[in-house]
């Protein structure tokens, strides 16, 4: 299997871990990126790259380049498709009379991100939801994202196959945040500090609400990468910057809660990642599992505005996240594991791939 990426940063990264992990049930993957992402890979994994410098029309055009190459260098069963721009390499491959089985993920509609009557809106949904009928298989990473599928009316034969991430470090650290104050309650943010991840609106909030609750702590980690900035200090707030692979799991079991306040997002890893340290999580209803935490018992739904925000805040009770840790576990262990992921997709590509060969 080839895995075409034009970025591999954030959760197209991380998702690209779950395809690898599935040589245990036989299918080996090796991943197109860009070269300035390789090292988010590791050096084990199998790559080919391309220069990327940013994201315009000549990284377009090295991405389908390379792709183009690889295709003709070594034959592949199936291709993965991840992303919008992802769609061009599907479409040459399609114009080209190359019926190869190919599944695409968006990772999160395009669409969800913009007015769907705007002028740019419309464009959007008739670029990737006609496009994205070329693949034979069509995943969505959660149920949310299956619904603006759907609503939509796009094309291909959709799906909803969860996202999924490895074990956490079982060595990670639990006591990474010290406080003199009883009953203190160590939030987590973990992301890049932009306008889609909300950390806009979660300080004043947070702010507000320790006035009322005198024992919250709000732990960032991550940074800047486009078009966010870092944040001013604030009393009860500490940056910790990016956190490697190696240290994220000691953040994630640290904390007593993760804070979740994106604009949008298909499924957010780092719910995935919290869940699987037995952190519980509040998320804004723009990540789209806000019912599903709240019916498992290990999390929080929220209207992104600092008023709801606030009260949701200063009514915390550390009691109250420490007995939502259970569940949170049990959540990552019936719905998130690479295992669970891994044997849907092989059953899914072999089926495919079993049709094709009978044709």
């Amino acid at each position: 299997m080839l895995s075409v990426c034009e970025t591999a940063s954030g959760g197209v990264g991380r998702y690209q871990d779950n395809l690898r992990a599935m040589s245990r049930y036989g299918m080996s993957c090796r991943v197109l990126l860009p070269d300035a992402d390789r090292h988010i890979l590791g050096p084990e994994a199998d790559v080919v790259t391309f220069h990327r410098k940013k994201r315009g029309i000549g990284s377009l055009i090295n991405m389908l380049r390379a792709f183009l190459a690889e295709r003709k260098r070594r034959r592949h069963d199936v291709y993965f498709f991840n992303s919008t721009f992802s769609l061009v390499p599907l479409l040459v491959l399609r114009l080209i009379g190359d019926r190869t089985v190919s599944v695409y993920c968006a990772h999160c509609w395009a669409i969800g991100t913009l007015d769907p009557d705007s002028w740019k809106g419309r464009l959007i949904r008739a670029i990737e939801g006609t496009l994205c009928g070329l693949a034979d298989l069509v995943i969505n990473v959660s149920q949310s994202d299956l619904a603006i599928a759907t609503r939509f009316g796009y094309r291909g034969r959709q799906i909803v196959l969860e996202n999924a991430v490895g074990e956490a470090d079982p060595d990670a650290a639990r006591d990474l945040f010290a406080s003199d104050v009883e009953g203190a309650i160590h939030l987590l943010f973990v992301g890049r500090f932009d306008r889609q991840k909300g950390l806009d609106v979660v300080l004043p909030a947070f702010s507000q609400a320790r006035r009322r609750n005198a024992g919250l702590h709000l732990h960032l980690v991550g940074g800047v990468v486009r078009d966010g900035q870092t944040p001013a200090p604030r009393e009860g707030v500490i940056n910790h910057g990016w956190a490697g692979p190696h240290e994220i799991d000691s953040f994630y079991r640290s904390a007593d809660a993760l804070i979740v306040p994106s604009r949008w997002e298909g499924m957010p890893l780092v719910i995935l990642e919290a869940l699987r340290n037995a952190t519980p999580v509040m998320a804004s209803t723009g990540c789209g599992m806000g019912d599903f935490l709240e019916r498992a018992g290990c999390g929080t739904s929220f209207e992104l505005d600092s008023e709801t925000l606030t009260a949701l805040l200063a009514g915390l009770r550390r009691d109250d996240l420490i007995a939502a840790r259970p569940a949170a576990r049990a959540t990552f262990e019936a719905h998130f594991t690479q295992a669970r992921f891994g044997a849907a997709l092989a059953r899914e590509i072999r089926t495919m791939v079993g049709k094709r060969g009978g044709a």
